[in-house]
C-alpha cells in the first residue's frame, strides 16, 4: 500500500495522541503530517501540508467540524468523521456518503477506513470530483447547526450518485440490495440494504410501508383502504401496506398537514 498522509482534527489533545498513536502503531502506511484543535487551524494544515485524508471530529468548538467545508469549497482531501454520539451528524454524514469513526476508536475500524481512502487514491487516480460534490449535499442539508435533509449521495455499481431528495418516489429491497425508484421512470441499484436508509431517510419525510418498501410521503396521494390497504404515488404506482404498518400510518397522515385523499370506503 502507497503511502497514506493524514491530519487529525480534534479539540481534546487525548484524543489526538489517542488517534495518533493507532495510526503510528497500526497502519504502517499511513503518515501523521499535523494535528490542529479548531477548523481554522485545520484550514491552514491542509493548505500547507496537502494530506491524502482529514481524520475531523464532529462536536468542534464553536459549532462542528462540519463547517471546514463552508470555509474548503472544493476540498481535494478525503474526510473521515469522528464522533462519540451525536445521531443528527451521523445521518448528515450518511446523507453524504462520508466515512466515519465513532469514538473510542476501534482499530479495525479504522484500519477499514484507511484502506477505503488508500483504494480511493488507487482508483481515482487522484480525481476528488466526488469529495467536491460530497461536500456540496452537507452544505445543501445544512441549516446553522441543524440539518434539512435535500440532497442524498447513493453509491452504485458507477460510483457516487447525487439526487435531490425530492426526486425519490420509494427506496424497495432486493435482499442485500435497494432499488431507489426516481421521478422520470429512472431507477438506481444501491449495494446496501434498504434497513441502511430506512434511520437516516425517517428524517426526510420517508415511512417504512412493508418490509419491502418505503416511501417519501411527499409523492403519496392517496390512501386506499383495505386489510392493510394500498398507497398511490405521484406516479400512479401502487404500494401495498403491511397490516401492522396500517394504523401508524393512518396516525402518520393525521398528523401531517394532509395533501394526502383517504379512501372513504368501507372496509371489506
Amino acid at each position: 500500500m502507497a503511502e497514506v498522509t493524514c491530519i487529525i482534527v480534534d479539540d481534546e489533545l487525548q484524543n489526538q495522541e489517542v488517534l495518533a498513536r493507532m495510526i503510528d502503531q497500526f497502519c504502517p502506511s499511513v503518515r501523521v503530517l499535523g494535528r490542529a484543535e479548531t477548523v481554522d487551524g485545520a484550514v491552514k494544515l491542509i493548505e500547507s501540508m496537502k494530506p491524502h485524508v482529514v481524520f475531523l471530529d464532529v462536536e468542534m468548538p464553536g459549532g462542528n467540524g462540519f463547517t471546514l467545508f463552508d470555509k474548503i469549497q472544493s476540498p481535494d482531501f478525503f474526510t473521515v468523521f469522528t464522533t462519540a454520539h451525536a445521531e443528527y451528524a451521523i445521518k448528515a454524514i450518511k446523507f453524504a456518503a462520508f466515512d466515519y469513526l465513532l469514538k473510542p476508536i476501534n482499530l479495525t475500524e479504522l484500519k477499514n477506513a484507511v484502506e477505503k481512502v488508500a483504494e480511493k487514491l488507487r482508483t481515482q487516480n487522484g480525481n476528488t470530483s466526488n469529495n467536491t460534490k460530497m461536500a456540496e449535499v452537507l452544505r445543501a442539508n445544512k441549516r446553522d447547526q441543524s440539518f434539512e435533509f435535500k440532497k442524498i449521495a447513493l453509491p452504485s455499481a458507477e460510483g457516487l450518485e447525487f439526487f435531490q431528495v425530492s426526486e425519490i418516489l420509494r427506496c424497495e429491497a432486493d435482499r442485500a440490495y435497494c432499488t431507489f425508484h426516481l421521478t422520470g421512470q429512472r431507477k438506481i441499484i444501491v449495494s446496501r440494504s434498504l434497513k441502511d436508509y430506512e434511520d437516516i431517510l425517517s428524517e426526510a419525510n420517508f415511512f417504512r410501508l412493508h418490509k419491502s418498501n418505503m416511501v417519501n410521503m411527499a409523492h403519496v396521494k392517496k390512501y386506499i383502504r383495505g386489510k392493510g390497504g394500498f398507497v398511490v404515488l405521484s406516479d400512479n404506482s401502487l404500494v401495498a401496506v403491511a397490516v401492522r404498518k396500517k394504523d401508524e400510518l393512518l396516525q402518520f397522515l393525521n398528523k401531517q398537514s394532509n395533501h394526502v385523499e383517504v379512501d372513504a370506503e368501507v372496509e371489506d
